[in-house]
């Protein structure tokens, strides 16, 4: 009965495969590990909580495709008008 679609199957998809779970550090005191769904996001949540004086952070995470990210974002992310008032 492997073959038989059940009601569980078709309408109920597990939320845990779009999570994004994203370590994020400035290398030196910060870290901290965020889970959500959009990228962004995340990142500016958590800008608000390094250290001032930080222009970027490492963000490590695995993408949609399974594949290791490693890499440096330059902060404040958001619209440039906007975050200078």
């Amino acid at each position: 009965m492997t073959g038989l679609a059940t009601y569980d199957n078709l309408f109920f998809k597990s939320k845990s495969v779009r999570k994004r779970t994203i370590k994020i550090t400035d290398g030196k005191e910060f870290e901290e590990t965020k889970e959500g769904l959009s990228f962004k996001k995340i990142i500016k949540s958590v800008q608000g909580s390094v250290p001032k004086g930080t222009k970027e952070i490492r963000v490590q995470y695995i993408n949609r495709k399974g594949n290791e990210i490693d890499r440096w974002v330059k902060i404040p992310m958001g619209r440039s008008k906007k975050i200078g008032r």
